[in-house]
């Protein structure tokens, strides 16, 4: 289930963050209306730039239509599972007050059969959701990946660091969070400066590359989805859709 768990569990914290920068204040990340050329990078313009992956985790609506499909799919395939566990626990409270050694031992073996019918669909279920999820980190990596080396490439950055972070003040204070910063997998900025944060840029041209439809290709309104099942959309600070010409050309 590790696939499973790490994307749930990227979604869960990039739930809890808003988004790293107005775009009206990220200088950097703009590009060249559809058919022109990238622009030269300016005099003295930064070449290394950055992004929040949680904010572009947690903002990029296919990603959140993709979570909450997938924890549909959880409860539909778990529906045996809960029905099950619910007659595991009272066999369990009937066999501590059954006298009759024949009855008791009758109801221990059926506890013991379904012990292992359980253990089995969980497995079934664990494998299922994990190939699933497997997948859609895939596609996920492959489409922000592709934005962000578009974005680079049309703004002359040399490098561009993804980074997990919180802006909210509150959040800033989370040890969870502190800690994560501690502790990264990667580089790590301490100190981000608004022209050169990409995260809205990348969300933006995310949402306007790739977004989620159903399995008829009508588009989803990801607003609109079960809280508890996918990321909250930001309701403080959002980012404005940049002006026509403000997206790299899809290629």
């Amino acid at each position: 289930m590790r696939a499973s768990a790490f994307l749930t569990g990227v979604f869960g914290f990039g739930a809890i963050l808003l988004l790293a920068a107005d775009m009206r204040a990220q200088g950097p990340g703009g590009a060249p209306a559809p058919g022109g050329n990238p622009p030269p990078a300016a005099s003295g313009r930064p070449t290394i730039a950055v992004f929040n992956m949680a904010a572009v985790m947690r903002d990029y609506g296919k990603a959140q239509y993709q979570v909450y499909l997938l924890n549909k799919e959880r409860g539909d395939l778990s529906a045996d599972l809960v029905k099950w566990r619910g007659e595991y626990v009272k066999l369990q409270q009937e066999i501590q007050v059954q006298q009759v050694p024949a009855i008791k031992e009758k109801m221990s073996k059926e506890l013991f059969e379904l012990a292992h019918k359980i253990e089995a669909k969980d497995r079934d279920v664990t494998k299922a959701l994990n190939d699933k999820a497997t997948g859609i980190i895939s596609q996920l990596y492959d489409e922000i990946k592709l934005v962000v080396d578009k974005t680079a490439e049309m703004n002359g950055y040399h490098i561009v660091f993804a980074y997990p972070d919180a802006v909210d003040p509150k959040e800033m204070n989370n040890p969870m969070i502190k800690e994560l910063k501690l502790k990264p997998p990667a580089a790590q900025p301490f100190y981000v400066a608004k022209q050169v944060d990409v995260t809205g840029v990348v969300v933006q041209t995310l949402n306007a590359w790739y977004p989620p439809k159903d399995v008829n290709g009508n588009p989803v309104d990801v607003s609109k989805l079960p809280r508890d099942n996918a990321p909250a959309v930001p309701a403080t600070n959002p980012t404005p859709a940049p002006a026509a010409g403000g997206l790299p050309k899809q290629p």
